[in-house]
């Protein structure tokens, strides 16, 4: 069972990573694309990572939901 966990939270830790990066430099580089009126850019960049951005973050916060079963968390806790 200490393999599980240490193997959910790991991949946990690196969903949380990625996602974050890629919604970091999606929103960096919209800010660019403004900055520089490159209409294309605001949305190219959306259309070449919003979907592994939106995928990571699905896929984390359902790892998320099963750390509270492999874990034993209860409602309420800290």
């Amino acid at each position: 069972m200490n393999a599980v966990k240490t193997t959910t939270m790991v991949l946990f830790k690196i969903g949380l990573v990625l996602f974050l990066v890629l919604g970091v430099v999606v929103v960096l580089t919209q800010a660019a694309g403004l900055i520089a009126g490159s209409p294309g850019l605001v949305s190219g960049v959306v259309s070449a990572l919003g979907l592994a951005m939106t995928v990571a973050a699905g896929a984390t916060g359902l790892l998320a939901f099963v750390m509270a079963y492999v874990f034993g968390w209860k409602p309420g806790e800290d």
